[in-house]
């Protein structure tokens, strides 16, 4: 009895050792700090390497993605629509149009906890004149002094009249002053100011945008994180918004096929629109994945060097664009679009509806060659040898030049094939002695204007860049193009913009192809993409929502 009682005494002790260590561990527990709440990632994939974090660099869709997520624009541009206020809430020109006066939003901070002032936009305008890269042709030779006339005022003074201006502003991307000085290397090229603070911003930022830089792999991948002090989501909605990611990693891959396969197995949420059209058509059934399509304000065309042979004679060009089959293009490679009349595309504000089209005839394209210097080449056989150039990884441009190499088959003009990545490619177009005869070009709208598809490409003054691969000289046109500048009417403005594309269209001065059907995929878990039609801004990470993304 009293063994029995022992041993009832021993259980009770032992379920009140346990109740105690049990207690005591959920105290422990309960007074443990909870575990950091993970943040809400979306991940982002592309196969193009060039990154920047730098808005004197930003020139391309990639670059303008890094800026574009971490800086803010002076305005902001609307899907056609003129740009809208952003850093500027106001502006106005003087009567003869050369001094434009804007108003600076007060409140706004920079990453770095600065508030950015009109000190600082003057800052960004004078660095991107005096690095003279990336967007800085928009303003170079026009822009010939910015002042900060007050903590919050900025003035522009222009040397020219300049009707589209406000237009570029969505470029103007504002850096901190302080943040961009307090990293500068001396000595380097830009005297006081050493680098500029350029080796600095590779992998930095010293912006105001949604979202601050916090790792960088050069050509490899990036991570984004959530600026929660952004002035836009503290006015809009009272704090970073709900579902708004918190965090974006951005990564590179050498094969389209990768991205394919980690969007459908979900470890990747947006890929980028370089995809094969074939490609994005057989998505479209994938379950979970959602394919977009929007009409594109973007021109794709192959240059033709104005300044090498044969092409710097404009029958040879003409022949070239009565060989090419455009609606094999649209349907085989493109898997819809339309055909591109002249430079501007048909959808985009100032686009001539009075142009005739080219079409495929080859008995005219050999009675244009018949009109060239180089007839007789042509006629004896010996023809003439080009070299196409084109992104490595982008297999429709590829299949433009198999297309492409049919075609002049007939006119004894050979295709050569020279597949870059894009960053060599830009190094290469930026020389009139080193660009390929023939390059292919995806041309988005920069700024909502048609100066964009015209002064940009045609004007000697912007040789040196992608969309004037081309090396096109005509004193007419230039002329044309500079008064169309400095007419503040616009219908007549545009109608200088107009009679320029009937020049450049009929001197054939590039193969003007498709303007084709813009398309991104994404899982359906991401909501909230609008296609702005202006270069990179589709991919401010920031208007984007994730909804039911599942859980790692």
């Amino acid at each position: 009895m009293l063994r029995r009682k022992g041993v009832s005494m021993a259980v009770v002790a032992i379920v009140i050792i346990v109740i105690i260590v049990v207690a005591g561990i959920a105290a422990w527990a309960a007074m443990r700090p909870a575990a950091p709440k993970k943040p809400l990632t979306l991940v982002y994939a592309t196969t193009q390497a060039t990154m920047s974090f730098d808005p004197t660099d930003h020139a391309d869709e990639t670059t303008t993605i890094c800026v574009v997520n971490t800086y803010d624009p002076l305005l902001y541009p609307q899907k056609g629509k003129p740009p809208k206020p952003w850093i500027a809430t106001e502006w106005s020109v003087s009567d003869d149009g050369l001094v434009w006066t804007f108003k600076i939003r007060q409140g706004v901070k920079f990453h770095s906890g600065r508030e950015l002032t009109a000190e600082d936009v003057a800052f960004s305008m004078n660095r991107e004149l005096t690095i003279a890269k990336g967007m800085s042709y928009l303003w170079r030779g026009i822009v010939e002094k910015t002042e900060a006339v007050d903590k919050y005022t900025v003035k522009f003074y222009l040397s020219k009249p300049y009707a589209e201006f406000p237009a570029t502003l969505v470029h103007l991307f504002i850096v901190d002053k302080e943040e961009v000085m307090n990293h500068i290397k001396k000595p380097g090229p830009y005297g006081d100011y050493g680098d500029y603070g350029k080796e600095w911003l590779k992998t930095h930022d010293a912006g105001s945008g949604p979202f601050k830089v916090a790792e960088v792999k050069v050509g490899e991948k990036i991570v984004f994180e959530a600026f929660k002090d952004y002035w836009h989501a503290k006015e809009t909605y009272g704090g970073w918004p709900k579902n708004a990611p918190e965090r974006v990693e951005y990564y590179v891959y050498g094969e389209q096929a990768t991205l394919v396969t980690l969007l459908k197995g979900g470890k990747v949420d947006v890929v980028e629109q370089w995809l094969p059209p074939k490609t994005f058509l057989e998505l479209k059934g994938e379950k979970g994945i959602v394919v977009q399509e929007d009409p594109d304000v973007k021109l794709f065309f192959v240059s033709m060097h104005n300044q090498k042979p044969p092409f710097d004679d404009v029958w040879v060009r003409r022949a070239c664009s009565y060989a090419v089959n455009y609606q094999e293009i649209i349907d085989v490679v493109f898997k819809g679009g339309v055909q591109a009349v002249g430079p501007v595309p048909v959808a985009a504000p100032g686009h001539n509806d009075e142009l005739t089209p080219y079409t495929y005839d080859l008995n005219k394209a050999i009675e244009c060659l018949k009109k060239s210097k180089y007839w007789e080449r042509f006629h004896n056989g010996t023809g003439f040898t080009v070299t196409y150039m084109y992104v490595s990884a982008l297999e429709s441009e590829r299949m433009v030049g198999e297309l492409l190499k049919q075609y002049f088959a007939p006119l004894n003009i050979t295709v050569d094939f020279k597949p870059e990545k894009w960053a060599t490619m830009c190094q290469l177009m930026s020389s009139l002695e080193t660009c390929p005869h023939m390059v292919a070009i995806f041309h988005t709208l920069k700024y909502p204007s048609p100066d964009c598809h015209t002064y940009l490409m045609f004007h000697t003054s912007s040789w040196g860049t992608f969309m004037s691969c081309m090396f096109y000289n005509n004193t007419q046109v230039d002329q044309l193009l500079d008064q169309a500048r400095a007419t503040p009417d616009l219908d007549a403005r545009y109608a200088l913009y107009k009679e320029v594309q009937k020049i450049v269209y009929d001197d054939a001065a590039a193969l003007f192809l498709v303007n084709p059907t813009h398309r991104i995929a994404y899982r359906d878990w991401v909501k909230g993409y609008e296609y702005v039609g202006l270069l990179g801004f589709d991919l401010n990470f920031y208007n984007l929502r994730v909804e039911g993304k599942p859980s790692a």
